[in-house]
């Protein structure tokens, strides 16, 4: 938008020199004079104003005040920046600081190009000037931290936000502490001396029991047929010839001080490396009178067998069954050896240790 062509001020009067033709005491013509009869006389006349004796203004100065270009020239109605004036100047000592020469020489366009760079340079020491104050340190005591920049809505966090990082900050300490805990822990165990080993105590072993009364009355009756007896765990056993296993049970059956009336268990271990005798039968007896126990063994083959116990104790019937059934083992003069727990077309005794765990068809 451009501005109407300038007009000539009002006060353009005042600044122009004042009338000297007029008479005192003349009747004033203008529109603001007295009426007829009402004059003064010897009003006297108005002083000069202070720079009567000065230079006058002229339409390019005065442009530079109003910041619109004088009347007349080709950019005329244009508005250009007018230069600013302190509150202590005065029009006068800034026409001062310019040279009145330079001022008439310039013409209105380079004029108006001058006033504009002039006007760019003091916008851009303005935005220096503020760019300045807005990198100076801000107080870093101020609770919760230095305030973000306005007008940057990612900058500014909310109370969620702040909460949020406190929390991580406190999980992260919480951690970097149990790592040094754990890091000190490690340490000072890498550094203690370790325990010594504690050797383990050597179990139970069997020991001789040649000297047992029970032991020194069967080698008295039965003489080399007694191979051997030992204690283990403060049990007795007892290992005898294969030919005088009946014989060594009706005496134990028979004996005075201890009599072994009861015929406990008959059981057999398969030694698949004795090739001679692999399985050793194993009787277990027990006094009722003396609360005593003992432990008869004799080596077999599965071919031979052993004699069977039915005519001693009547009990062994089936007990020497399941031991035939389960590794077979023969038993002379048994009344009814046959299977007890397995059909009887089952092939095999599952108790050897030579038996296939694998699945077999039976057929």
């Amino acid at each position: 938008m451009t501005d109407e062509p300038n007009k000539p001020p009002d006060d353009a009067a005042g600044d122009t020199p004042e009338r000297t033709d007029a008479r005192p005491g003349a009747p004033r013509t203008d529109d603001k004079s007295p009426s007829p009869g009402d004059e003064v006389e010897r009003a006297g006349t108005l002083p000069p104003p202070p720079d009567a004796g000065g230079p006058r203004p002229t339409p390019e100065s005065q442009a530079a005040l109003t910041g619109k270009a004088p009347s007349g020239s080709s950019v005329a109605g244009t508005t250009v920046p007018a230069a600013s004036v302190g509150a202590d100047e005065t029009v006068g000592s800034v026409s001062a600081g310019k040279s009145e020469a330079t001022t008439s020489a310039e013409t209105p366009e380079q004029k108006k190009a001058r006033l504009i760079a002039e006007h760019k340079a003091k916008l851009a020491a303005k935005a220096a000037a503020a760019a300045e104050g807005a990198g100076t340190e801000v107080n870093k005591d101020v609770p919760g931290g230095a305030s973000p920049a306005v007008g940057d809505p990612t900058q500014s966090p909310s109370q969620s936000d702040l909460e949020k990082a406190a929390k991580i900050a406190e999980a992260k300490a919480r951690a970097a502490a149990a790592k040094e805990a754990g890091a000190a822990a490690a340490g000072a165990a890498a550094g203690a001396p370790k325990a010594p080993v504690k050797k383990k105590d050597e179990g139970p072993k069997p020991v001789d029991a040649s000297d047992n009364p029970l032991v020194r009355r069967l080698r008295e009756r039965l003489g080399d047929g007694l191979l051997g007896a030992e204690t283990f765990l403060n049990q007795l056993s007892i290992r005898v010839e294969r030919a005088h296993n009946v014989e060594t049970c009706r005496a134990l059956r028979d004996d005075a001080e201890t009599p072994f009336d009861y015929l406990s268990d008959v059981t057999c271990v398969h030694w698949p490396e004795n090739f001679d005798a692999p399985f050793e039968i194993v009787y277990n007896l027990y006094s009722i009178n003396g609360n005593e126990r003992v432990r008869v063994k004799v080596n077999a083959d599965a071919e031979g067998g052993v004699e069977s116990m039915t005519g001693v104790w009547p009990a062994a019937n089936w007990m020497e069954r399941e031991v035939f059934d389960l590794y077979g083992v023969q038993f002379q003069n048994h009344p009814d050896l046959r299977r007890l727990l397995l059909p009887p077309d089952w092939e095999g005794h599952p108790l050897r240790k030579d038996f296939p765990l694998e699945f077999m068809e039976n057929n």
